[in-house]
């Protein structure tokens, strides 16, 4: 039987004094003639009844029983202010290329991205709770959470000095003020800006009307899931992983996404199921397309490379023409490499998804958050050097032309991979006839078993 808390037993002994005051309260007061609460007189029994009342309700609503020692760092704010100071001489004691490694920008685009979001309501102190850190230090220390792979609220602790409820508290913060100014810098380009991209591609590599590139990534998930879809997660490269499906333009800025689905999810589903795909009306004009990859199927705003079967050889022209859809390709594997690369959060997310909706949620704010930073990181013109471990290109990215990036329907028709759950192929058949299965009612069976008048015992036909 597990032990008590001082707490539980003192809560539990005044709710045995409350029920033997309450029956007294009530055996001494004649409930017809007069209100059982008569504070104009009032006896011994009321106030013993009310005492002991109000004490109950005090532990009731006291979540600690005996005072906390709160335990406070007296360089708690120390590391921040050491990283930021600036010496007489010029100098820091973190060199630019050593603070760009612990907090993935620069100093000076940490200041623009301190200043779009300082202003947020959910950095104003309320009226209870302690005082809040500088909104530069909490950004900071999101920004060191998600440059490090792996990294956790104790490990932040031993970087900062700070407690584990701090770091969630601050990383929280920041990440709800990103996510308020989100549709600042995730937009996608209007007529006029469609136009300004199109020209530069058709300056850069000879493709007329192209607006972007678009491919899917594979996020891998550290912590297997515990939720019923668990065999979902299996993806193609990875134990378990989330699928997220990005178009950029040729800046390396990430115009839309869409995110949340599992790894075997097929990168064709997503385009399916985006919203530019959907009511494409409203994101393209007549000639407009974005270019991909085989795994896509081709339409008037997808352009997607021809396959090249294996074993044989590809036709003059197709193969030409994936020649000059490999050269903007490089722009989706930098642009992958730069957001995965700066945030190593994203090779390795160690939180876990369970069957509560909210588990996946906090994953998704937290890959919307690098998103926004990606973006305003570019925007405020933020000059990476090839020396930064991020400027590297996506491996988890497929050649335009691969063979094994089919088509959804014949992936079914593939071995199940090494150590793949036993579900794997009952899940990718789920998936599949979801998404392609229409039902349909046979009028003429029905109507011979209505003529015949049989049915089946439970009614159904």
């Amino acid at each position: 039987m597990p032990k008590q808390s001082r707490r539980d037993r003192a809560y539990s002994a005044a709710r045995r004094a409350f029920r033997a005051a309450t029956a007294l309260f009530l055996a001494q007061h004649n409930v017809d003639d007069q209100p059982l609460l008569d504070l104009s007189d009032p006896n011994p029994i009321t106030l013993t009844f009310l005492g002991v009342s109000r004490n109950l309700n005090r532990i009731k609503n006291t979540r600690y029983f005996e005072n906390r020692v709160h335990r406070k760092s007296s360089i708690e704010e120390a590391v921040f202010e050491d990283d930021l100071r600036v010496c007489e001489d010029g100098s820091h004691w973190l060199n630019d290329a050593e603070f760009k490694r612990k907090y993935r920008v620069s100093r000076e685009v940490l200041d623009k991205i301190t200043a779009a979001i300082e202003h947020n309501d959910v950095f104003k102190k309320g009226k209870r709770g302690p005082h809040q850190m500088p909104v530069k230090h909490q950004l900071m220390t999101l920004l060191q959470f998600l440059g490090k792979e792996g990294e956790s609220n104790a490990s932040q602790r031993s970087v900062f000095k700070t407690s584990y409820g701090r770091n969630e508290k601050n990383r929280k913060r920041v990440v709800k003020a990103l996510s308020s100014i989100r549709n600042d810098y995730i937009c996608w380009p209007d007529e006029n800006e469609r136009k300004a991209i199109a020209a530069r591609i058709e300056k850069e590599f000879f493709l007329p009307n192209c607006i972007g590139m678009m491919d899917g990534t594979l996020l891998p998930l550290g912590i297997a899931p515990s939720s019923d879809d668990k065999a979902d997660y299996h993806g193609r490269k990875f134990p378990y992983s989330l699928t997220v499906l990005v178009i950029n333009d040729d800046k390396r800025i990430i115009r839309a996404y869409l995110s949340g689905y599992p790894g075997s999810t097929h990168d064709n589903r997503l385009w399916r199921n985006m919203t530019q795909n959907q009511r494409s009306e409203n994101f393209f004009g007549e000639s407009e397309y974005v270019m991909s990859d085989t795994a896509f199927e081709p339409s008037g705003i997808c352009v997607p490379a021809y396959k090249c079967e294996e074993g044989f050889l590809q036709d003059p022209d197709k193969e030409k023409f994936n020649r000059c859809l490999s050269s903007p390709r490089v722009i989706t594997e930098h642009t992958m490499g730069l957001w995965k690369g700066r945030f190593p959060w994203l090779r390795n997310i160690r939180m876990r998804i369970t069957n509560d909706k909210k588990s996946l949620a906090r994953i998704l704010r937290y890959i919307d958050a690098t998103i926004v930073l990606h973006n305003m990181i570019i925007m405020f013109g933020e000059e990476d050097s090839e020396d930064d471990p991020w400027n590297v290109n996506d491996e988890t990215l497929s050649d335009i032309d691969d063979a094994t990036r089919m088509p959804e329907r014949d992936v079914l028709d593939l071995p199940l991979p090494v150590g793949a759950l036993p579900g794997t192929r009952r899940e990718q058949l789920k998936n599949y006839v979801r998404e392609h299965f229409v039902p349909s009612f046979n009028y003429r069976r029905r109507n011979s078993i209505s003529s015949s008048g049989s049915s089946n015992s439970d009614g159904s036909y």
